[in-house]
């Protein structure tokens, strides 16, 4: 009998589940919801690409034929800090955008330092997952840890990318004294080969593609470089270890951290019948998100969307 019971709870809450999102999908007429993303290599895009395939998509007589018009209109960016940009410029009329949560945290700060208010109307959709911090070096190099790499050249990508402003982070509190080469982390990877830097920094969901593929073709072998938290730097980040064999040419665990990568929204920007969309969004991925670890990106694996502290940043 109580087997019984619990079949018939279980089954309560996913009619209960289904009634909430048709009554949702119902209210909203459904019109795209444009998402900054980031490369077109990168994490970002894919895992938009991976929530369009379970969200409703809608169809439209264009020209005579039926097309299928996804939910969400995914586009690429250069990156976290472009999406930000972009996302607090009143002249432009992007309202959502994946950031990783260190850029919105350092901006706060700006704005409280400058008694500016750029980031009073974003709010966090929901977040995703945990991005890694790769600090990556050829493997007969001697860089063994972050205070190995004090003095040398080291690339930490180009100011529209979330990797810039985590590795600028890292050296100001770290007060590890790197010369900082700003190089896109999608053109980093030869100026490693020809020693134009020592290392890069990367901040990506692992395993990243770029780094997946990186040319070992020459006969180089790579490693990357586990992290210390010296002087506090990491104090608010996620320790993570990236295990040996993720990348084919890692032999061994890397003991690093990462940062959550979040949607956020520029509340200024949106109706009420977009935020109405927007928490259906929430609301499908909270209810599929089983199915996204099981058939979707790697990074799935690390992310909680139902759950997020409100005292890191205020949630829709």
């Amino acid at each position: 009998m109580q087997n019984n019971l619990l079949k018939n709870t279980i089954n309560m809450k996913r009619i209960f589940s289904f009634i909430i999102l048709l009554a949702m999908s119902i209210s909203v007429s459904q019109a795209q919801i444009q998402v900054l993303t980031g490369i077109e290599q990168g994490t970002y895009r894919v895992l938009a690409e991976d929530m369009n395939k379970i969200l409703p998509s809608t169809s439209e007589v264009i020209n005579g034929e039926t097309k299928e018009i996804p939910f969400l209109d995914v586009r690429t960016t250069a990156g976290s800090s472009i999406n930000y940009d972009l996302l607090v410029d009143e002249h432009n009329k992007a309202s959502v955008a994946i950031l990783q949560l260190d850029i919105l945290l350092r901006n706060k700060m700006v704005d409280m330092l400058e008694g500016t208010e750029k980031t009073k109307d974003l709010m966090v959709l929901m977040p995703l997952c945990i991005e890694t911090i790769h600090l990556v070096t050829k493997e007969k190099t001697e860089i063994d840890s972050l205070v190995d790499i004090q003095g040398l050249k080291v690339g930490i990508g180009n100011k529209a990318e979330g990797t810039y402003y985590t590795a600028s982070y890292i050296k100001d509190l770290s007060k590890v004294e790197f010369q900082s080469k700003n190089i896109s982390t999608q053109d980093v990877i030869k100026p490693l080969l020809f020693n134009k830097v020592d290392a890069f920094f990367v901040v990506a969901s692992t395993p990243m593609e770029m780094l997946k593929i990186m040319p070992t073709s020459t006969g180089e072998k790579f490693k990357i470089v586990s992290l210390e938290n010296i002087n506090g730097w990491a104090d608010q980040f996620t320790k993570v270890t990236i295990p040996a064999g993720t990348y084919s040419w890692q032999t061994t665990d890397v003991h690093t951290y990462g940062v959550p990568s979040v949607i956020v929204v520029n509340t200024a920007k949106i109706t009420e019948e977009e935020k109405q969309a927007l928490l259906q969004w929430r609301a499908i991925v909270t209810e599929n998100l089983l199915e996204l670890q099981t058939s979707g990106h790697n990074s799935w694996k690390t992310a909680n969307v139902s759950q997020w502290d409100p005292s890191l940043w205020p949630q829709m």
